[in-house]
């Protein structure tokens, strides 16, 4: 009985120091598997704030690209307007434009007025082809230059058929290709016979001096007298 148990105490004594090394051995794995799991973990979580600090700064950049839009949108942009001394300025402009218009309206109205007289006091004007009476003590020498001065008054005067072509109803008509002065007379009579007004190939004559029907040129500006029929 004492040899089983001092054999067995000594078979304890010699597993004693295996098992020993066996528990060292497992935790130097252990402790250095966990030192493993914690700088994996270290590393994840230096990833994470990282990966955090970059996205606060996205963030940051945008919403700084926002407040900028946003400032843009709401811009009022004022080169766009006009000031008050602008506008002054185009007020009197305005003013001063249409005070010259109404001075040259005017203007024109005076001259318009006194060219209405001088046509009026051309028609009343006595004509200059009436002859003086002679007399019968001058001598031939001077009666001859009284034939010579009497004979270029017998032509009409051309301010005379001017001013009548003024106060003369009618229109102007142009010349076209292949129009004569008779075919001119008649579609004008066509045209205003409505109107209850005619014209003849002698009122046009007479209202153009100088006007030669057998050589109308295309282009050529004719005045069309209009009496009533």
């Amino acid at each position: 009985m004492k040899r089983i148990s001092l054999f067995l105490l000594g078979a304890v004594c010699l597993g004693f120091p295996g098992l020993a090394q066996d528990n060292a051995a497992r935790a130097a794995a252990e402790r250095e598997a966990a030192e493993e799991r914690y700088k994996l973990l270290n590393s994840a979580v230096e990833g994470l704030t990282s990966a955090q600090a970059d996205l606060q700064r996205r963030l940051g950049s945008l919403a700084e690209e926002v407040r900028s839009l946003r400032a843009q949108e709401y811009k009022i942009d004022t080169s766009k307007f006009v000031t008050r001394e602008e506008f002054n300025r185009l007020v009197k402009a305005f003013e001063e434009i249409e005070r010259k218009r109404e001075d040259d309206k005017k203007l024109i109205r005076e001259e318009f007025e006194q060219l209405k007289k001088d046509i009026v006091k051309l028609l009343n004007a006595p004509a200059s082809s009436a002859t003086p009476k002679k007399n019968k003590t001058q001598p031939p020498a001077e009666k001859g230059s009284e034939k010579l001065a009497e004979k270029p008054s017998s032509k009409p005067d051309k301010s005379d058929n001017l001013a009548a072509s003024a106060l003369q109803e009618g229109v102007s008509y142009t010349i076209e290709k292949d129009n004569t002065l008779l075919a001119v007379v008649k579609a004008h009579n066509e045209k205003f016979k409505s109107q209850g007004k005619k014209t003849s190939v002698k009122l046009v004559l007479d209202a153009n001096p100088g006007l030669d029907e057998k050589k109308l040129r295309i282009g050529q500006s004719v005045f069309i007298p209009l009496v009533p029929e």
